[in-house]
């Protein structure tokens, strides 16, 4: 694990928020200005005209390219396309020069779902920061010095396309770096999206201290989930389910507006949503930004292999190896309004815990889901 988890010192959770979370959000940031800078400046121009401005920018369209419409494998222009979604038509790109001409070709910069990754968990990373800012364990200043690097990035990239590539790079390490496969904060978090109050105090005893507790509640935005309907006092607070605003709840059929049946385990091993996450609080953002590095590592591998070279990682695998295998059957079961639901309920919560499984309360009902991730 790596060095002592000091869940309930203030510092080191400022620790982690500087050293780990931040520097990954001021990453997503020059990927994503990069590409906005690309959009603005050259999206509908032709190339002739942008490179009178930026001559560099040629070899984002034409880099490691052949006549006459051949992008090399490891071409410079090939890793921009696929990644940051740029393109002309080579092959009048190269007849235009074969006679001498001005290449007087329109330049097109599109989304992928690349740019559609690193949006997303930039996103959730800024929520994160903004709440930490109010809960002063960082200052406005650490995000805005942050963010003026990262302009400085695009400045330099846009100077020298190649240099991509290794902002590429650097991204995907601190993606990697920040899952719970790797990092013992993220895996705190983790183990308290679901779970009842005496699993965590037997996992994390000093949560036990109700000052420690109270702390991690505001800080993680830890509230009540699920609580059981029994008449003894004692087993309602030990089995009182807390989570954060990314626990979700749905139907039979559909799970805020996931279907069920079809896409709710791919969701949850990080496919990208069409629209962005509600979450809010600093857990349920790093929950969901755990998985969304799951995906981008698991789901476009073809992309990453332009920018990595070897073996491409996968978080996800690497924590279902630790997590245990396979994963459980998915299965309807009543609300805790008696022992014996309660005690239905209690057998599964070691592979909630873990993630091989994912607790979902039905809307409006007194039914709970239990959902296979894998």
């Amino acid at each position: 694990m790596g060095e002592e988890l000091r869940y309930w010192d203030r510092d080191s959770w400022r620790s982690y928020l500087k050293n780990d979370v931040l520097p990954l959000y001021g990453s997503t940031l020059t990927i994503l200005g990069l590409w906005r800078e690309l959009r603005d400046r050259v999206h509908g121009k032709l190339l002739s005209e942008v490179i009178r401005g930026i001559p560099s920018l040629e070899q984002v369209f034409v880099g490691g390219t052949s006549p006459p419409e051949k992008y090399e494998e490891d071409s410079l222009a090939l890793a921009y396309k696929e990644l940051l979604g740029t393109s002309i038509k080579l092959r009048e790109y190269y007849f235009l020069k074969k006679l001498g001409k001005e290449p007087k070709t329109p330049c097109i910069v599109e989304p992928t779902p690349i740019v559609g990754y690193v949006d997303h968990i930039s996103v959730l990373l800024e929520r994160v920061l903004a709440r930490a800012c109010e809960l002063n364990l960082l200052t406005q200043s650490d995000v805005q010095d942050t963010r003026e690097s990262s302009r400085e990035a695009v400045e330099e990239i846009l100077k020298e396309p190649i240099k991509i590539l290794e902002q590429l790079v650097d991204f995907l390490n601190k993606a990697l770096s920040l899952t719970i496969a790797y990092n013992g904060y993220t895996r705190f978090i983790w183990h308290l999206r679901k779970i009842p109050r005496k699993y965590m105090e037997e996992l994390y005893p000093e949560l036990s201290k109700p000052e420690t507790f109270q702390f991690i509640r505001e800080l993680l935005g830890l509230r009540e989930y699920i609580v059981p309907q029994v008449d003894d006092p004692d087993i309602v607070d030990f089995y009182t389910i807390y989570s954060f605003d990314y626990a979700v709840e749905g139907t039979s059929s559909y799970v805020d507006g996931i279907d069920l049946d079809i896409h709710i385990s791919m969701y949850f091993q990080g496919r990208l949503p069409s629209t962005y996450e509600p979450y809010k609080s600093i857990g349920g953002c790093l929950c969901r930004v755990n998985e969304l590095i799951w995906g981008l590592f698991r789901f476009r591998r073809e992309e990453l292999r332009l920018v990595i070279s070897g073996e491409i990682p996968d978080p996800f695998e690497e924590w279902r190896k630790v997590a245990g295998n396979p994963g459980i059957s998915s299965s309807e079961l009543d609300y805790p309004n008696s022992y014996e639901a309660l005690s239905r309920l209690d057998e599964n919560i070691p592979a909630i815990l873990v993630g091989r499984a994912e607790l979902i309360r039905e809307r409006g009902a007194q039914k709970l889901w239990i959902i296979s991730r894998w």
